[in-house]
């Protein structure tokens, strides 16, 4: 029997199996991704979101009740400024103008006698005493006096009768309609509220804390749903007081001369710049390690040794943040810290 054979595969086997001892005893370098400290242009953005809201809107009231007898609109319908929107039931308006108008006659045919009397008794001349003529001039005066007050009358009327039609304050979109034909309505019933929808505005709730950074013309970036676009904005008003219930304040943003098909009280997402820096250092915030009010990340040192560094850094709600002490250029952190622990050895690549 040949042994050589056999004795060349066991042998093999025995230095294979020394080999993956060997592989799995031996200490390995670990690889990691790390991330390369360096500066650039950095921000400081809040993403918040807000809602289209338009630059006008009004609830349209009447200042006397009663009936509608004519509602032209529905929610969706634009109109233009001074069109009418709904008259009210005016019959007793219109009654009383038609006597005032029938009392204004009267009275004119009343002047245009006391006219003509004073105007025969002037011609008389000698023939007619000083009393009689100013008698009938006075006569004229009191019937002026008394055309002038009637006349006043009508206007008084049909003003009266005016506050029964309500009219377009302003062109814009009918956004409720509240109120049916028919249906009585009193001085507290809305029958339409209509907005100007053509520069809309975003308004945003924001929290007590983040709102005492937000300074009037701070540039903002404006999201709609399903576009690619962002509109730029910029914040036009910060309400003066915080809301007790939420612990908020009210921004608003102006979108300039930005043309956009949305409807009123749409949510969006609004991108706010609160700082700009020309050189900082940012790091993810995912990179950083909390504990205790203390901020640390992990570095790999030049041997490929992990080790921790205390930093500071603007705590604030984004991915990103910027660090003001603890990090120089060109050093390299674990994008993940619990990648490794502080004291050993790593391979490091590049993050993806």
């Amino acid at each position: 029997m040949n042994l050589k054979p056999l004795f060349f595969f066991g042998a093999l086997a025995v230095i294979l199996l020394a080999l993956a001892g060997y592989w799995l005893l031996a200490p390995h370098q670990m690889e990691v991704a790390t991330c390369l400290v360096e500066t650039a242009p950095a921000q400081r953005v809040l993403a918040v979101n807000g809602r289209i809201r338009p630059r006008m809107q009004v609830d349209v009231r009447s200042a006397i009740g009663g009936e509608l007898i004519a509602l032209p609109f529905d929610v969706g319908d634009r109109v233009t400024a001074g069109q009418v929107l709904a008259r009210i039931h005016d019959a007793p308006e219109t009654a009383a103008i038609a006597e005032a108008e029938a009392s204004v006659q009267a009275q004119q045919a009343v002047l245009a006698q006391a006219q003509r009397e004073l105007s025969r008794f002037e011609a008389l001349g000698q023939f007619a005493t000083k009393r009689e003529v100013e008698q009938r001039r006075l006569a004229v005066e009191e019937g002026e006096r008394e055309l002038s007050r009637r006349r006043a009358s009508v206007v008084r009327a049909r003003e009266l009768r005016d506050r029964r039609v309500l009219r377009a304050p302003f062109a814009g979109v009918i956004l409720e309609r509240p109120v049916d034909l028919g249906q009585t309505v009193g001085i507290e019933s809305i029958i339409y509220r209509l907005a100007d929808l053509s520069s809309p505005e975003v308004t945003v709730e924001m929290d007590e804390v983040y709102a005492a950074e937000i300074r009037p013309g701070m540039e903002a970036l404006v999201s709609l749903p399903g576009q690619q676009r962002q509109i730029q904005a910029v914040v036009a008003h910060i309400a003066p007081r915080v809301n007790p219930t939420t612990g908020a304040r009210d921004v608003r943003l102006s979108l300039g001369d930005a043309v956009i098909d949305a409807p009123s009280g749409l949510t969006v997402t609004v991108n706010l710049v609160i700082e700009q820096r020309e050189r900082a250092i940012s790091v993810a915030r995912s990179a950083i390690i909390q504990s205790s009010g203390d901020a640390r990340v992990r570095i790999v040192l030049g041997a490929g040794i992990v080790a921790e560094r205390r930093i500071d850094f603007i705590d604030w709600p984004a991915e990103r943040v910027i660090v003001t002490s603890g990090l120089e250029p060109g050093e390299r952190i674990l994008c993940d810290p619990d990648a490794a622990l502080p004291g050993e050895e790593v391979k490091m690549r590049a993050a993806d």
